[in-house]
């Protein structure tokens, strides 16, 4: 039998726990972010023009990411429930779901990008 003491979740602090589980997320950011300079110097090299068009796609690329991820976050905790609840038809439903929701954002940003440029 596994020892509860193992389940770290239930039994650190709360800052200690924040700490670890926010530390991947931040490194994740920062090397986007350093990711998006050093594009940004790379591009200005090339032209103005050029920089300001990476600029203005800048909120438009971090406003699909917000979408996909806050989508996806919100079907996986909703599909893990349904899987802990033992209930395999609604999981697939949820996953169907998932996936047309995915298809529908795709479309819709797909549409406003082909519609709204030049």
């Amino acid at each position: 039998m596994e020892n509860p003491r193992n389940n770290i979740m239930g039994y650190e602090k709360i800052p200690k726990l924040v700490m670890k589980i926010s530390t991947p997320l931040m490194i994740s950011m920062l090397v986007q972010a350093l990711y998006n300079v050093v594009d940004s110097i790379f591009v200005a090299m090339v032209s103005e023009t050029a920089l300001t068009a990476v600029s203005l796609a800048f909120p438009i690329q971090n406003l699909l990411i917000a979408f996909a991820v806050g989508t996806s976050v919100g079907v996986n905790s909703f599909l893990a429930r349904k899987l802990g609840e033992g209930n395999q038809k609604d999981a697939e439903k949820s996953a169907g779901n998932g996936l047309l929701l995915a298809v529908i954002t795709w479309f819709v940003f797909m549409l406003v990008g082909g519609l709204g440029s030049r």
